[in-house]
C-alpha cells in the first residue's frame, strides 16, 4: 500500500485506522531520509578531510573497522593498519558520532598532543553515560570544569602526601605486605590469577589519601571485589572509539539488550551506588572544624564554601564522578603493567635472573627498596620500560576533541572532530627500534649499563593532557616489583602452557589470566 503524507496525517494527528506496522515503516523511512541528508551535507563540509576508507552512507566506516579488528584481534592494531594504508593522519566516520582522526607516528602524535586546540574531550553518549548523564569528573571533561577539578584534586592530594615521602611509605608498606602474603600462599601451591594479584595493594596506595580507607589485602571485601570486577569488565568490553552505542545512541531505546545498553547501564549503576554510599558515609562523619581526613572531606568542604556560587562546578555528583575516575585510574593501568611484567619475566627467566642479581647486589635480601634506590637499578627499570613498550597497556591516548577549527598536517580538522593518538605506532616503529617485536631490555641501556631515557617512549602521553599520575605509577611499579622479586622467583606451574603475551583487547590492554609458582629465594 502506498501512502502519501496527506493520507497519514490530519494536521499533527495520525489517522487512527493506520496500522502500527505502517507507522513504524513510515518512521523508519523518514529517519533514513533525515539521516541520509545529514550524512550528505556533513560530507560536503569536511574540506580537506584526511584520507581513509570510503565507508558507506549512515554507518560510515563501522564495517571497515569491524573487519580490521577481526583480522588483527585488537583495535590498536587496526589503527596501525590504517596508518600503513593511508598515512600518519587517517580520517574515519563511525555512525552518527563526530569524525575520528587517527594520528600515528612520532612527528604527528607529538604535534597533536601539544596543540592546545586539541585538548578537548569527546562528548558522545557513552562518555556522558559513565558519569550519570552529564560531563563530570576529570578524565572526560575539558575547559574550566576540567581545570578547576584537576587543580583542586592535585592540590589536596599533595596536601595529604601525594608525591611526597608519605606516599612512598604507603606504597612500600603495601608492597611489603603483598610480598609476604604471596610468599605465605606459595606453600599451598601455584598462585592463582597473578594478573590481578596486586589490585588491592595498588588501589590502597592512592585510596588512603582519597577516602581515608585501606582495604585488607588478606580479607576479601565483597563490595570492593564486585566493583573491581565490574570496572575490569567495562574496560574489556569497550574501546576508545566508543562502540555501537556511541555511533547510534538511539539503539538503547530499540534494542537495549542487543546493543549492550542494559548490561552497561546495570554495571554503571552499581559502580555509581558504590561511590554514592562512600560519599554519604563521609557526610555523616565529617567535621569541618577539626580538619580534613582525606580528599572527600576537602571536597565536601569546598561544596559548602561555594554553595551560593551558581557557576560553581563543585557538587556531590561531580565528587562521585571524580572518585570514580581516581579509583579507575588508581588500579587499571598500574595493576595491568605489574601483571604484564610478571608475565614477561615468567616467559623470559634469564631476564628475571638478571633482575635478581641486580637486587641482590644493590639491596641484598633484607634491606627495603626506596625511590632513591631506583636510580641504582638500571636493569629493572629497563625491563619495565621494555614491557611497557611491548605490552602497550595504553596503546592510544584517551580520545581528544578539537575545540576549534584547525589545520593539522595539511588537513582541515573541524571543531568537535575526535583525535586519537596512536602510541603503539611509535613504540613499534621499526625505523627507530630496529627489532620492535623482540623483547630486549638492553635497548634501554648504554654500553656502560646505564639507563637510557628514549624520547620515543611516551607511555603516559604528552602535552597538557598528559597523565598526572605518571610519577605515582612509575614509583608504584618499581617498589612493588622490587619487593616481590627481592623475595620471590616466579615460574610457570608444571604442565601449564605459557600464556599469550598479547593480552586482552579493550579500552586498555590487560594481561591474560595466568597462574604462577612463587618460589621463595
Amino acid at each position: 500500500m502506498v501512502l502519501s503524507v496527506a493520507t497519514i496525517f490530519e494536521g499533527s494527528r495520525i489517522i487512527p485506522s493506520l496500522q502500527a506496522a505502517e507507522v513504524a515503516w513510515f518512521a523508519l523511512i523518514c529517519l533514513a531520509i533525515v539521516l541520509g541528508a545529514k550524512y550528505f551535507v556533513g560530507t560536503k563540509k569536511f574540506g580537506r578531510f584526511p584520507p581513509g576508507p570510503r565507508g558507506l552512507p549512515l554507518v560510515g566506516n563501522i564495517f571497515d573497522l569491524k573487519r580490521l579488528v577481526r583480522d588483527t584481534k585488537f583495535h590498536y592494531r587496526a589503527w596501525s593498519r590504517l596508518a600503513e594504508l593511508y598515512g600518519p593522519v587517517v580520517g574515519i566516520r563511525l555512525g552518527f558520532s563526530d569524525p575520528m582522526i587517527i594520528v600515528s607516528g612520532k612527528e604527528a602524535v607529538t604535534e597533536m598532543l601539544n596543540r592546545e586546540e586539541f585538548d578537548g574531550r569527546p562528548d558522545g553518549f557513552l562518555f556522558r553515560h559513565r558519569t550519570f548523564g552529564a560531563r563530570r569528573g576529570i578524565i572526560f571533561t575539558d575547559g574550566t570544569t576540567w581545570k578547576e577539578q584537576r587543580r583542586f584534586s592535585l592540590k589536596n592530594l599533595r596536601d595529604f602526601g601525594f608525591g611526597r615521602k608519605t606516599m612512598e611509605d604507603i606504597i612500600l608498606n603495601e608492597a611489603v605486605t603483598l610480598a609476604r602474603i604471596i610468599e605465605e600462599k606459595s606453600n599451598d601451591g601455584p598462585i592463582r590469577n597473578v594478573d590481578r594479584i596486586a589490585t588491592v595493594a595498588v588501589l590502597n596506595s592512592l585510596w588512603y589519601l582519597t577516602a581515608n580507607t585501606r582495604y585488607d589485602q588478606e580479607k576479601e571485601d565483597a563490595g570492593l571485589a564486585e566493583i573491581v570486577q565490574i570496572i575490569s569488565d567495562i574496560f574489556k568490553d569497550s574501546d576508545v572509539s566508543g562502540g555501537v552505542l556511541n555511533y547510534f545512541p538511539f539503539l538503547r531505546y530499540i534494542v537495549p539488550g542487543l546493543s549492550g545498553y542494559k548490561s552497561r547501564n546495570d554495571r554503571q549503576m552499581r559502580v555509581w551506588h558504590f561511590f554514592r554510599n562512600l560519599v554519604d558515609q563521609h557526610k555523616t562523619s565529617v567535621n569541618f572544624h577539626h580538619g580534613h581526613r582525606d580528599l572527600i572531606d576537602a571536597y565536601l568542604s569546598e561544596i559548602e564554601l561555594q554553595k551560593f556560587n551558581s557557576s560553581s562546578s563543585f557538587n556531590e555528583l561531580q565528587l562521585i564522578a571524580l572518585l570514580k575516575d581516581l579509583f579507575t585510574a588508581g588500579i587499571e593501568t598500574t595493576n595491568n603493567s605489574i601483571g604484564f611484567v610478571l608475565l614477561y619475566l615468567i616467559a623470559n627467566p634469564y631476564v628475571q635472573q638478571k633482575i635478581h642479581e641486580e637486587i641482590d647486589r644493590v639491596l641484598g635480601r633484607n634491606a627495603l627498596p626506596s625511590i632513591q634506590t631506583r636510580s641504582r637499578m638500571p636493569y629493572l627499570n629497563a625491563t619495565v620500560m621494555e614491557v611497557s613498550r611491548l605490552a602497550n597497556v595504553g596503546p592510544t591516548t584517551i580520545p581528544h576533541r578539537a575545540t576549534a577549527d584547525a589545520k593539522f598536517m595539511g588537513f582541515d580538522i573541524k571543531k568537535n572532530y575526535i583525535l586519537l593518538a596512536n602510541l603503539h605506532s611509535i613504540h613499534m616503529d621499526r625505523g627507530h627500534w630496529g627489532d620492535p617485536k623482540t623483547f630486549r631490555p638492553e635497548r634501554f641501556l648504554d654500553e656502560n649499563g646505564h639507563l637510557v631515557k628514549d624520547p620515543w617512549m611516551i607511555t603516559f602521553g604528552a602535552g597538557r593532557r598528559k597523565c598526572p599520575g605518571e610519577n605515582l605509577a612509575k614509583n608504584s611499579q618499581f617498589l612493588f616489583l622490587c619487593c616481590l622479586l627481592q623475595k620471590l622467583r616466579f615460574e610457570l606451574p608444571p604442565g601449564e602452557a605459557a600464556p599469550c603475551l598479547d593480552g586482552i583487547n579493550g579500552f586498555t590492554i590487560s594481561p591474560p589470566n595466568f597462574n604462577a609458582v612463587a618460589v621463595a629465594r
